[in-house]
């Protein structure tokens, strides 16, 4: 299942399918990196993609490498609400603005937000992109994350993938 994520992804504007669901996307270029999936001990897996495409630095001059994590559970059987619930109790953050299917994000009765908080670790800030949806019985969650300071550079990229989610 990896493997068969690992070679489509090799290939600038392929159109990705995740295991086990319709749900459909695109990495417009070369600049994505796979770099391996997760399994989850409730039942799913969860893909993992760096972006690459020219170094960015933060305000302090640290290297930045924004993300694509796809979260897929086969077993979640709450709402969609709950599940965001359940994320944020994992790691709080901030909602600065939540979307609809009708606000941009794919046509799957989804929710979305864009959220920032401070990782305690390094002390930096963080912004992000996340949706939600249900595909055949499977919530999918896309989280697309850069340093607050990087965001806005990063923007049209992460847009770009999430517009493409079918």
């Amino acid at each position: 299942m990896a493997v068969a994520l690992l070679l489509l992804s090799a290939t600038a504007s392929a159109q990705l399918t995740i295991p086990g669901t319709n749900v459909t996307y695109r990495l417009n270029n070369e600049d994505w990196r796979y770099l391996r999936t997760f399994e989850l001990p409730e039942g799913g897996d969860i893909y993992l993609y760096c972006y690459t495409g020219h170094v960015l630095r933060d305000q302090e001059g640290d290297t930045v490498l924004p993300f694509l994590r796809i979260y897929v559970n086969k077993h979640y059987r709450g709402d969609l609400y709950e599940l965001v619930y359940d994320r944020y109790e994992k790691q709080p953050y901030q909602a600065l603005k939540e979307f609809s299917s009708g606000d941009g994000l794919p046509a799957k009765g989804g929710i979305g937000y864009i959220g920032a908080y401070t990782n305690p670790a390094d002390k930096k800030d963080y912004q992000f992109y996340m949706t939600y949806f249900v595909d055949k019985g499977t919530t999918v969650e896309f989280r697309l994350e850069t340093t607050r300071d990087t965001f806005e550079e990063m923007d049209f990229e992460f847009k770009d993938i999430l517009s493409s989610i079918r």
